[in-house]
């Protein structure tokens, strides 16, 4: 068994490694998702891709190391709490439900839906290992969630695990988004589905800029290059949306940016969704409740 995934996942929050993991192996014994077989947890490091990013992940860590040290994170909730909600309302999310939130921040995605998982599991990465300190901090007490380092382009897991995957006002700072793409269809099990939802895309003119403010290589792609990413890498139903927001806007502002922040709201946060093609029917019976597979390990 892998000491650093157990470590990973108890709730003793001082004594939790920020190393960056290698890519876990969580083997079920069953059906996909029943429980895991502890004797089987491993990680394999020939699962890990090659490709170089050239420092981007680095630049991107710094950053919100920095965001979460100084406590700007703590304002992600607050202006993207509303569209979270209004995004969650689009898709079914059955109890055990297995989800993975990729930039996870510090946890407050988790915080959200934990409650709606009595019998799933929630993991969140994140490349700054402050994010994850502070999410581990704050989520402490939920005993169906973990939180680990990992970027989208390499994803700490293995395959055809989670039932949804999802990323919040993340997605264009992935140094590779094709790449994250094909990681996120990997990581996702059959029959599972993607959620993306961001305020930066190339439809919304309000978002221009970002990239100057943040000192930062954003990826500013339009609806259609983000349906195409994922549908190339086999998603299917893969569609968007725009979800205007509709959350109010702190008072005090100056004219110019609350002008900016009402159009921003107004022209709505792109949500881009997809699902993984399932498995042709075999006959064979799997169990109707799976136990929660993080709750069995404690």
């Amino acid at each position: 068994a892998n000491p650093m995934f157990y470590s990973c996942i108890r709730p003793n929050v001082s004594k939790l490694p920020l190393v960056p993991p290698q890519r876990f192996y969580a083997s079920p014994t069953g059906s996909p998702g029943t429980r895991f077989n502890a004797a089987r947890l491993r990680y394999d490091r020939r699962l890990a891709p090659q490709v170089p990013n050239h420092g981007l992940n680095e630049a991107i860590e710094s950053v919100f190391d920095k965001w979460a040290r100084t406590g700007k994170a703590a304002g992600m909730e607050r202006r993207h709490k509303r569209l979270a909600e209004l995004m969650f309302r689009r898709f079914h999310l059955p109890p055990d439900s297995r989800v993975l939130d990729i930039g996870c921040g510090d946890g407050w995605t988790a915080r959200m839906m934990s409650s709606q998982l009595p019998d799933g599991a929630f993991v969140g990465i994140d490349l700054s290992r402050e994010m994850i300190r502070s999410a581990r901090e704050a989520c402490a007490h939920l005993e169906n969630a973990l939180f680990a380092p990992g970027a989208a382009d390499e994803i700490p897991w293995a395959e055809d695990y989670f039932t949804h995957a999802l990323s919040i006002e993340s997605a264009y700072y992935w140094p590779r988004p094709a790449m994250a793409a094909r990681e996120i269809f990997r990581v996702t099990s059959y029959g599972g589905s993607f959620h993306i939802l961001i305020n930066y895309y190339q439809e919304n003119e309000y978002s221009e800029g970002w990239d100057r403010d943040l000192g930062l290589r954003l990826h500013r792609l339009n609806a259609a290059q983000w349906e195409s990413l994922f549908r190339e890498c086999g998603f299917e139903e893969v569609q968007s949306e725009r979800i205007p927001d509709d959350s109010p806007i702190t008072p005090g502002k100056p004219p110019a940016e609350r002008a900016r922040r009402e159009g921003l709201q107004r022209e709505g946060a792109l949500y881009v969704s997809g699902r993984k093609p399932g498995l042709p029917e075999t006959g064979v019976q799997t169990s109707a409740q799976p136990l929660n597979p993080f709750r069995v390990l404690r």
